[in-house]
């Protein structure tokens, strides 16, 4: 564990004991998990992407340190983009330089070089495989990290002689208020949009309960990345209690 990772999990734990429980009290949030991560290092979690308080969720409910991989596409402006991206660097977020490089090979390699940085360091790593916000369904898969995950397996097997398989752990993220679903925060749109320079979020309404729920471990068996991608956010989404239509 060198420097730079202790620094990311200095300022990760930070924002998880200081930020989450403020947030939670101040929106009324109720929050709970059900089954655990398997204790395998590496791992990459595969979570549903529904909200902003996805990532906060997940920290909330596994108190360890997970990297997450996001895009630098934050929206709202460039004041507001530098400062997400500054922090969530810090944080040890891969940024998935989606408008900050111009050529889309420079980007997949530099995306590919800092996830495996994290597999190197045996860290857990979330992906998004959606891709984008889908409030109430899974729409859509990009199957390109579990793509490069099969890739690392496959240059660990050549380069050490022994092989190593990562698990990809399904997660269901399920937001209810009062039974009646995922429900946007009114005051937190109405900020949004009248007060400048806040960050382009979206946040569950006040009082609603968010169960994180982690599935069963999926190796590669044989299978395509997108079959692979398919069988783990079809379980995902049952997880979260929502419809799987990509």
């Amino acid at each position: 564990m060198g420097l730079k990772e202790n620094w990311w999990r200095f300022n990760y734990h930070t924002l998880r004991l200081g930020f989450i429980p403020v947030a939670k009290r101040a929106l009324l949030l109720r929050s709970s998990s059900e089954g655990e991560i398997p204790n395998i290092r590496p791992i990459m979690l595969a979570p549903v992407h529904r909200t902003s308080a996805d990532v906060f969720a997940i920290a909330e409910a596994s108190k360890e340190f997970v990297s997450f991989v996001s895009t630098d596409s934050f929206g709202h402006n460039k004041l507001i983009n530098f400062v997400q991206k500054t922090w969530t660097t810090a944080i040890g977020t891969v940024i998935w330089h989606e408008a900050g490089i111009d050529n889309p090979r420079k980007r997949a390699v530099e995306l590919a070089k800092d996830v495996e940085d994290r597999l190197d360091r045996r860290l857990i790593t979330a992906a998004f495989t959606q891709g984008e916000y889908q409030f109430d369904t899974v729409e859509s898969i990009e199957e390109g990290l579990i793509g490069l995950l099969k890739r690392y397996e496959t240059r660990h097997l050549k380069q050490k002689g022994h092989e190593l398989r990562i698990p990809i752990v399904p997660v269901g993220i399920e937001y209810n208020r009062g039974g009646r679903g995922l429900q946007q925060s009114t005051v937190g749109r109405w900020i949004e949009k009248w007060i400048p320079f806040t960050p382009n979020w979206t946040i569950p309404a006040l009082r609603t309960r968010i169960t994180v729920r982690y599935g069963k471990a999926h190796y590669f068996e044989g299978q395509t990345p997108r079959d692979l991608a398919e069988e783990v956010m079809k379980e995902a989404a049952e997880l979260s209690r929502i419809p799987y239509e990509a």
